[in-house]
Parts: C-alpha cells; structure tokens; sequence
C-alpha cells in the first residue's frame, strides 16, 4: 500500500459545507485520494446508483439540485481539497441509469430494450437471478442499428466522454467505474485514452468483484489503472485469491479494503472484535498498491452503508476511534517498500495443501488396494486433516524484482500459538508492532500479524 484512499460516503454528512471537515481530518491521518459516492440527481428509488440526469445534483447534498449552483460549490470543494494536497475521486456509473432518466425519454435507443421495453440489470446471488427493477441498462455497444435499420456509430460513447470531461473540469482526478465488467473492453479503452488525452495523471478504477479472472483480465487489457482486490475474503490459505493477485498485479495496480458501501462493516462481522478488525486492516493494507476504508471503519460504525434514503441520521456515535492505527500504520508500510506494492506472494499453506490432498488421494486410493485392513492409516489421515486446520497461516511477500522477500505469519485464532523459527531461518523480527527477540520458538499473540526478515 503506497497510497491510502478514503471513501467519504457522503449520505453520512449530508450537505457539503459538512464534507471539509473531514478533509481536514483525514488528511492529519494521511490520506491522500478521497472517493465520493455518485451525487447526482437520483430517480425514483433514491439510490445514488439510479441517476436521473446527469447533469443535475443531489439535493441532499447541494444548495441546490440545478447545474449552476451545484457545480460552483463541487468546484469550492474540489479546490479546497487540491490545496491539502487530496486528491478526488468520483463515482463513473455508466451501466445504467433509473428508470426515469432523462434519456429515457430523449434517446430510447441508447438503452437494452427487449420487446420494445427497458431491460433491468441484474447479477446471480446463490444461484438466484436478482434484478434491479429500478434501473435500465444502456446499450454501450460501439455500432448499432439506427431508426432505418443501419448499423451506425453509437453517439452514447461520446456522451460518456463529454461526462468524464466535465467531471475533470469540475476537479476530479479519478474515477471509481461501477459494474465496470459489464461494460464493453472496447468503450473502456476509448474513454480510458480519451481522458488520458485530457489528463494523463488522471487514474480509472475497475468496479470488479464478483467477475471471472478472465473479465479481470479484460479490465486491465482495457487500460484500467487499479482493479479491486478480495483480500478481505482471503482465509490465507485457498488458492483463488493467489491466482487473482497474480493476474492482476503483473500489468496492473490493486486496490484493497477491509470493507466497503457495498458490504456489512468489518467490526460487525467480526461481532465486536477489534483484534481480527486491526489484522485485516493491517494485511489488505499491506498486499496492494492502494488502500481504501469507508467513512466510519476508523470509528467503529456497526451499520451497513445505505446507498438507498442513507442519511445523517445514520452517523453513529464513535466507538473507538483508530485513527492514529491507521496513520502509523500507513507510515510504517511506506518505510518498507517491500509491503507497498504487489510483490509475488507465495503461500505455505496453499503448497502445503496442495501436497496434502496428494498424500490423501494415495493413502485412499493404497486403503481401497489393501481392502481398508490397515488399522494405522485413519489416524495418519486424520492428523494431516489437523494440520491443514493450523491457525498460524504463513506466506512469503517479495520486492518487486524478487531479489528480496519477508515472512508473515498471520494468527487467526484466539489462542497464542507457537512455530519453530529454525524451520524458517528467520533473521529478525520486522512486525508493526510488537517486535520480539527472536528465539528458537516464537509465540504468536492471538490475532496478531507478524512480518520477519529471513
């Protein structure tokens, strides 16, 4: 992590004159991207997700909804934030819109229509199809039939260009692009070098959880600068997350969290517990080039994000406040370059494993030859079960150019543990916090997250 971002999920602050407080206060922590929610004018559902028009503002968040108004005080802001040395990114939804956008009316044509009516998007949850009725997904598709039946250019990607223009223009310098896998690779990478042409600082970020490896890969051939991680899901020890961190991290920047707007906050999840919240703040942050927390993460909100009616009601009281954590935290990563960026990661567990189910496929296929008359080979089967089952998960991080490398071993239960430091030649206790003097046998606390040169 050599950048840490904040998400300033503004339905929690409500007007914008609320917003520049927080800049003042994140970037004491040190912060330096904030990215904002959508703000513009939503439709029918309230979501932030169901623009209205474009062109037109939140009004819980503005003076007033209309563009004149509500761009000067976007372009206050964007300017304060510029002068703190914060950079912003901004929301880019353009998958869909609500149902009664304006370009419903004015450009039929620019939309899904199946039957002459607008087709709704939506995603498979535990084999369930979901959709989202409120929303009606664009025809981003680069040539399509026009009134007379003629394949013709889409004018949409260059509504999409103007938008991103306009957004620069208001003093953004990113842009989060939402369901960016359901969008076309070929309008990614004409906005994408369009902007460029703009801005060449200017940075896009791939929305993409829950795609396959293979629409990732996509994403990143479409010139995207960060795809999202699922470190958060990692139990340190399947193979999928390696596999994902590999085919990303090679041609493209990562961007981690603990959680999002989109998922349940971590120290609920964790039902209170703020060792297993420090850890998995500590290992998204030091596994990917960004990392991102959500207003609140820092405070110990209990409450899900609400993209749909969330508002200044919902700021809960602080129950903690991790805001020096994060800020020594940041500031010891980026004294160790080896943890900023997306070295190679290899781990033991996931060899370990691998080598396991090896040994038990020939312990079972050898107990079908002998007739199952081997007494021993139950016990043997169970203690490699046990093994695999180890709390203490250990991988490799290495530089960039693979000439250096330390050693994590990561605690996941609630118990101290102990591993033979021998084993592992390990040279030096390098760990956040908590250095020890190293021994034949180190004892790891309970949810602790230890870093070692070896």
């Amino acid at each position: 992590m050599s950048i840490l971002s904040y998400n300033l999920f503004v339905p929690l602050l409500g007007n914008i004159k609320n917003w520049y407080s927080h800049i003042d206060r994140i970037k004491k922590i040190g912060f330096e991207w904030v990215y904002i929610n959508p703000i513009t004018f939503p439709g029918f559902s309230g979501s932030l997700y169901a623009t209205k028009d474009y062109y037109k503002y939140n009004p819980a968040f503005f003076s007033s909804p209309e563009k004149i108004e509500a761009e000067k005080e976007i372009k206050d802001f964007t300017q304060y934030c510029k002068k703190n040395n914060i950079k912003l990114m901004i929301d880019l939804v353009i998958n869909h819109s609500s149902k009664d956008c304006n370009l419903v009316e004015e450009h039929f044509d620019w939309y899904k229509l199946k039957d002459g009516k607008l087709v709704s998007p939506g995603a498979w949850d535990n084999g369930k199809w979901i959709e989202w009725g409120d929303l009606a997904s664009f025809n981003n598709e680069k040539i399509i039939l026009n009134e007379n039946n003629e394949k013709t250019e889409n004018p949409i990607w260059n509504f999409w260009k103007e938008l991103i223009k306009h957004n620069l223009e208001l003093g953004f310098s990113g842009f989060r692009c939402d369901a960016a896998y359901k969008v076309p690779k070929e309008l990614w990478q004409y906005l994408i070098s369009e902007a460029k042409k703009e801005n060449k600082e200017i940075i896009f970020f791939a929305e993409s959880l829950g795609c396959s490896l293979d629409d990732t890969k996509d994403l990143i051939e479409a010139g995207f600068d960060y795809v999202a991680s699922s470190a958060k899901w990692w139990d340190y020890e399947s193979e999928w997350f390696i596999e994902q961190y590999d085919a990303a991290r090679e041609n493209c920047k990562q961007i981690a969290f603990p959680s999002n707007h989109d998922t349940e906050r971590l120290i609920t999840e964790y039902k209170g517990n703020i060792w297993k919240l420090k850890q998995t703040f500590l290992f998204t942050a030091i596994v990917c080039d960004m990392w991102m927390i959500t207003l609140g993460d820092e405070y110990g909100f209990y409450k899900r994000c609400n993209v749909v009616g969330g508002n200044e009601k919902d700021f809960e009281k602080i129950n903690f406040d991790l805001s020096e954590f994060i800020k020594d935290m940041g500031d010891y990563i980026k004294k160790n370059p080896i943890l900023s960026n997306c070295g190679k990661i290899v781990s033991l567990d996931v060899l370990e494993n691998i080598e396991k189910k090896k040994k038990e496929e020939e312990l079972k296929n050898k107990n079908n030859d002998n007739n199952n008359n081997n007494e021993n080979k139950p016990e043997e089967n169970k203690e490699e079960i046990e093994e695999i089952k180890n709390p203490l998960k250990k991988f490799y991080k290495y530089s960039l150019d693979e000439k250096d490398m330390v050693f994590i071993v990561v605690n996941t239960s609630d118990t101290k543990e102990e591993f033979d430091a021998k084993k592992f030649d390990i040279k030096e206790d390098i760990s956040f916090d908590n250095i020890i003097e190293i021994k034949e046998t180190i004892e790891i606390a309970p949810y602790q997250l230890k870093i070692f040169r070896v």
